[in-house]
């Protein structure tokens, strides 16, 4: 779960003895074999959304007759409205008495917390009153006391992995391992019609470069611009390529510099998609690079050659999941630093990145494009 300093604060410091409160005064109620109505929670991050679909297509497939409902943010309700496997959306913005009171009112059989480290999940899944309740017990997290059911999260894992062991310990095969998107026809729409508006060729390869990674007013896991650019040049000379550069709406001034910096036009279309949108825009691409964020699980979820950058961020847990990726890595002892986002071994630097994003060579992410390039 993305989430700001303070409400990191509120979540651990009142959010730890709530949690054991309720513990105590809690009582055990009958779990039905036979679920009739699951609910899923899954707050804020698009890219574990995007990772935990194999799970709950697992959890579908064996339940089919069960009613799913997610309750997530507005960004992941729009990357999940399309969706097969879940029948009903419940937007979060803030916790509220009328989210309590709603989540009581639907009657669950099972609550199933999708995030890794805050304590407000797990009493959200407490508060709808859902005799079985299951979520990960993560080390120094003290969240894991409102649930019935507990599957351990492990460190250095990849989450598309820890995901699946919720399924495993709810009894549901977990035999397709694979992510999906389902962007309409609407999206491919606006991206031919806004290709064309930009006077970006269909017949020359288009390469997409998201610069942010992360959440909002955190770029320490953002590789730094001028490589961006150094890399937007040589590619355009190698391939003729095409340059893309994407971002949310609070990201465009990064793409913007970059934009203006590259000796090639480059086309900025940061804050100008949505989810959807922004999967249909990475299936017309030759190729995305982009440092460790959802769009980046998105691109790897279309299927596109897709490389992440990794310097706080552990690779072997939140590498794109595809067989059509590559990662590069940076190259200092402390790295990776981060398992649940928020742990970072070192202050940012001036620009706002991290130390070891600077020790990734635009070299070496060359000749990532190289070789995910020369399989196409």
């Amino acid at each position: 779960m993305q989430s700001n300093r303070l409400q990191q604060y509120l979540d651990r410091y009142l959010g730890i003895p709530l949690n054991l409160l309720l513990r105590l005064s809690s009582k055990r109620l009958p779990i039905p074999d036979t679920p009739k109505k699951i609910l899923f929670i899954q707050l804020s991050a698009l890219g574990d959304t995007i990772l935990a679909i194999p799970t709950i297509r697992a959890i579908r497939h064996t339940f089919p007759n069960a009613e799913f409902t997610v309750l997530a943010s507005p960004t992941n309700l729009n990357y999940l409205t399309h969706c097969p496997y879940i029948d009903k959306h419940i937007p979060f913005r803030t916790p509220e008495p009328r989210l309590f009171t709603q989540l009581r009112q639907e009657g669950f059989d099972w609550a199933i917390d999708l995030e890794h480290w805050p304590r407000l999940s797990a009493l959200l899944a407490y508060v709808s009153g859902a005799p079985l309740r299951i979520g990960f017990q993560t080390t120094k997290q003290y969240r894991h006391f409102l649930f019935t059911h507990t599957v351990p999260h492990t460190a250095g894992r990849h989450e598309v992995r820890n995901f699946l062991d919720i399924a495993t310990r709810l009894g549901c095969p977990t035999l397709e391992f694979g992510l999906e998107v389902w962007y309409t026809e609407a999206a491919r729409a606006w991206v031919d019609q806004t290709l064309a508006q930009e006077t970006v060729s269909r017949e020359l390869p288009i390469f997409v470069l998201h610069p942010e990674a992360g959440r909002r007013d955190e770029p320490r896991r953002r590789w730094p611009v001028e490589r961006y650019v150094a890399l937007a040049d040589v590619l355009v000379a190698r391939y003729g390529a095409q340059i893309i550069l994407t971002g949310a709406p609070g990201e465009v001034a990064v793409s913007q510099e970059i934009a203006k910096l590259t000796k090639h036009r480059a086309v900025v279309l940061a804050g100008r998609t949505d989810v959807n949108q922004l999967a249909a825009l990475f299936a017309a691409a030759a190729l995305v690079v982009s440092g460790n964020c959802g769009p980046m699980h998105l691109a790897a979820a279309v299927g596109v050659p897709v490389i992440g950058l990794h310097g706080p961020t552990n690779f072997a847990q939140w590498g794109p999941w595809s067989r059509n990726a590559g990662v590069v890595c940076a190259q200092v002892p402390c790295s990776p630093c981060l398992n649940l986002g928020f742990e970072y071994g070192c202050q940012a630097l001036p620009d706002g990145t991290s130390p070891c994003m600077h020790t990734i060579e635009v070299a070496r992410v060359l000749q990532e494009c190289e070789r995910l390039l020369a399989m196409e």
